[in-house]
């Protein structure tokens, strides 16, 4: 009878460990990067930047992005933008991760056409 109890306690403790003792699996790879917002439509929680530290996999940013007069390379565009932070307004730099999970952006948005978007999404937690 304490045999079964030792070994379901221990079965408990590992699948608890699983879960919180590997915090960083929700990102991808171990860089921190700095990026600065170049565009925001509010309404639609649209927010377009360009990364100005780190080094990122060419495949995962637009590298040759045009906006106002100017060509960007590691631009991308915020996938879970219902959890980027509204405080921060264009031309303001921040540190990111890029995390695995789809968002599910569920806040409210209006509809309205972005033209001369990065191609490239990225689901990213802002850090500070």
């Amino acid at each position: 009878m304490y045999y079964k109890a030792f070994v379901a306690s221990f079965l408990l403790l590992i699948t608890l460990c699983a879960f919180k003792c590997d915090k960083d699996s929700d990102y991808i790879g171990d860089d921190i990067y700095t990026a600065e917002v170049k565009s925001i439509t509010s309404c639609a929680r649209f927010y377009a930047c360009v990364i100005t530290k780190g080094d990122i996999d060419p495949g995962l940013v637009d590298n040759s992005w045009e906006h106002d007069g100017q060509t960007y390379s590691k631009a991308f565009v915020v996938q879970n933008y219902c959890e980027f932070p509204t405080r921060l307004k264009a031309g303001e730099s921040f540190r990111f991760r890029i995390i695995k999970k789809q968002p599910r952006n569920n806040c409210q948005v209006c509809t309205i056409g972005i033209l001369n978007a990065p191609s490239k999404n990225l689901s990213i937690k802002v850090i500070q």
